[in-house]
């Protein structure tokens, strides 16, 4: 025969600690429990090596219970586990029982209940429903002399535990179990000191042991709660603890006073929970909620007040900063378009006017688009003019050396070169007059007048100014324009300068969305823009549909809210759908949109006749 010695080992345990406890499985596994800071070791018999927890942690007993779960004493309460592979838990249990204590010892009686010794005294736990019952100084146990792995059962079920005045030894069988909860009652409700009595001017509007919420200003918030857990059986034993949720990080003893005062609490959302326990650890609860309302400049309504504000503020600095980047741009071109003709820098001045006068009636993006489209219209006739001038000063110059030659044949020729000339100039200043009294017809200050107004001229005219204003800002951009009118609609009585700042509105956002999908160089992609107009029984239906990226399902009913825009900042102000979306409101019709994402989106304006 011999004994084999399992020596500490900092190759294989990394264990130094005094053995304290051990606990053999049927495997021949055991489990080894160290002081000073060795934690545990698991042996594991088939290996012959072992595996370490709770290093660094004093430990004190270890018991596997009739379910397997195997528990572990500590310095700082008490953990369980039943798998390895899950680790360990803490046992939670009330404050004031085992939660934080020194686990002395601890021993399974044949109810399979665990009885455990710690700074509390001697602990009765329910492992299925963890109930816990402390018996400590009203049992007569001293718990400052209780002593570490003194547990032991008898054969007669009978457990006993050491202590440094000698032992104690109980029958567990001999304890009834209390399982009758207390009654919990909240018995006084004071602000800043004061009892506050029900009535109609009162926080509370019914006694505080039937109220369920109270309502505080954000100047009540010092105020205390009285309260009571009622039970006979062993009143000295009962506990009390509270808390209030969101402010309170845990449950607070109440200690004999049982009152839970609080001061200056901020404004919020609170639960005020009161629990206590008969002596056999069996709880009841009573919650109720409170309220403390922010002053009024902490509300949300102040929040949204001061939102808007920034927002205004934002758009008016916004505004000023372009009016005046707008200006200085205008000034500069002035400067340089100062010896062109007199109808021209005249129509150059209307232009202007028009201009403002859209930034700061429709207030939205889409007056650089327009600017250019009108720009672009009036190039053409310009150029025209300024050319058949510099020929005619050619010709004025060749027929004054005939004169001088005395060849008038030459000299009449060249008079009728010149008047052709003339002719040409004035058609296309004329022309260039027409386009600029178009243009200012459509973007003056609308009358509010409705007219008689041909739909598909002014749905094509618009159309195109939104194209040239896109192409004059990107060389590069081309889309394919599909047009489908229909010719029976006639006239409708409208207003046209609402009618075609919606439609431009429209027009913009999907030559918009095209031109980015473009920019992602998709193999066969071919940008295309339908608009088409028809008549269903009394109502004109004009369509605008686009093959861009279409709108995400997420944000679809948001695009008319003002100020939404899914374009990056500075590209868009987010109000011209929502000036679109009133303008035909106002006009009695409906405008809706349909769009799948990554294959395009559809705008439907629905106008009586």
């Amino acid at each position: 025969m011999k004994f084999i010695h399992f020596k500490n080992n900092a190759i294989d345990s990394e264990n130094t600690g005094l053995v304290i406890a051990l606990l053999t499985e049927e495997t021949g596994n055991v489990w080894v429990a160290h002081r000073n800071g060795g934690g545990l070791d698991f042996f594991d018999h088939t290996t012959r090596g072992f595996r370490q927890f709770f290093k660094g942690t004093d430990l004190s007993s270890l018991v596997r219970d009739s379910s397997g779960t195997l528990w572990v004493g500590t310095d700082n309460g008490l953990y369980e586990t039943k798998d390895l592979a899950d680790g360990f838990k803490k046992f939670t249990a009330p404050a004031g029982t085992i939660d934080k204590s020194r686990v002395l010892s601890m021993q399974e009686d044949d109810q399979n209940k665990i009885w455990v010794t710690c700074n509390s005294g001697i602990v009765r736990m329910d492992p299925f429903t963890n109930q816990i019952t402390v018996y400590g100084s009203n049992y007569d146990i001293d718990a400052g002399f209780l002593t570490p792995i003194s547990g032991y059962r008898g054969l007669d079920g009978k457990i006993y535990f050491g202590a440094l005045t000698g032992y104690y030894v109980f029958d567990p069988d001999e304890f009834r179990y209390n399982s009758k909860a207390p009654q919990v009652v909240i018995t006084d409700f004071s602000i800043g000191g004061k009892s506050i009595v029900p009535g109609q001017k009162s926080v509370l509007h019914t006694s505080i042991e039937e109220a369920k919420e109270i309502f505080l200003g954000y100047n009540q918030n010092i105020f205390s709660f009285a309260f009571a857990g009622i039970h006979y059986s062993d009143p000295s034993n009962n506990q009390h603890l509270y808390m209030l949720e969101n402010y309170d990080q845990a449950w607070r003893e109440a200690g004999s006073a049982r009152i839970a005062s609080y001061y200056n609490v901020p404004p919020g959302h609170y639960v005020f929970h009161v629990k206590a326990s008969n002596n056999d650890g069996v709880w009841a609860e009573r919650s109720i909620v409170v309220i403390i309302s922010p002053p009024w400049w902490r509300t949300w309504g102040a929040y949204c007040i001061y939102a808007l504000l920034f927002i205004m503020l934002a758009y008016t600095v916004h505004r000023y900063q372009k009016a005046w980047v707008i200006k200085a741009e205008r000034e500069r071109t002035r400067a340089r378009e100062m010896a062109q003709a007199k109808e021209i820098e005249k129509a150059y001045h209307e232009l202007k006017t028009t201009q403002s006068q859209l930034v700061q009636q429709e207030k939205m993006a889409s007056l650089g688009e327009l600017t250019a489209g009108v720009a672009h219209e009036i190039q053409n006739p310009l150029n025209f003019v300024n050319n058949f001038s510099e020929v005619n000063s050619e010709l004025i110059t060749e027929m004054n050396n005939e004169i001088d030659k005395g060849n008038f044949s030459e000299v009449r020729s060249i008079a009728k070169n010149i008047d052709d000339n003339e002719q040409k100039i004035m058609f296309h200043g004329k022309r260039a007059d027409a386009i600029v009294k178009s243009m200012l017809q459509h973007s003056r200050t609308s009358s509010g007048q409705k007219e008689s107004m041909d739909v598909n001229a002014l749905a094509d005219e618009y159309l195109r100014l939104a194209y040239h204003g896109l192409r004059a800002k990107d060389k590069s951009f081309n889309a394919e324009i599909k047009s489908d009118l229909d010719p029976s609609i006639g006239k409708i009585n409208i207003i046209p300068q609402d009618i075609g700042r919606a439609l431009l509105n429209l027009f913009n956002n999907s030559f918009y969305a095209v031109n980015e999908k473009a920019k992602e160089q998709i193999n066969g992609y071919e940008p295309t823009i339908a608009v088409s107009t028809r008549k269903v029984k009394d109502i004109i239906e004009l369509t605008v549909k686009d093959n861009g990226n279409g709108i995400p399902q997420k944000i679809l009913d948001k695009i008319f809210q003002p100020f939404f825009t899914t374009k990056p900042t500075g590209q868009g102000t987010g109000l011209g759908l929502s000036l679109s979306y009133d303008i035909i409101k106002a006009h009695g019709g409906e405008i809706k949109v349909e769009s799948k994402e990554g294959e395009g989106s559809e705008f439907i304006i629905l106008l009586p006749l």
